[in-house]
């Protein structure tokens, strides 16, 4: 019994190729830095085309969560750490 990873499971490796053709179609930018993505660079590139989870695995996010484009440097730099937008006000007991 093999382990499902993004490599392997079919269900996500079509959800990717959807987003590339997006991109390729509309143009979409690197969600994290909003320059263009050359699709033409080989993926070992470091401004190739990657999908990033918007919410990290890492952190309990799902394979199959919301995808964006990403340059891969970009990727690998944001790591596993959230999106503003993504980062929740922590809880007090006491009302300020």
């Amino acid at each position: 019994m093999s382990t499902k990873t993004k490599y392997n499971d079919a269900e996500y490796v079509k959800r990717a190729q959807a987003l590339r053709r997006a991109v390729e179609a509309q143009g979409l930018p690197c969600h994290l830095c909003g320059s263009p993505i050359d699709l033409t660079l080989p993926s070992t590139h470091p401004l190739s085309f990657t999908a990033d989870h918007l919410d990290a695995i890492a952190n309990g996010g799902s394979l199959y969560g919301q995808l964006a484009p990403a340059h891969r440097r970009c990727n690998s730099r944001r790591q596993n750490r959230r999106l503003p937008g993504q980062i929740k006000k922590p809880k007090t007991t006491r009302a300020w």
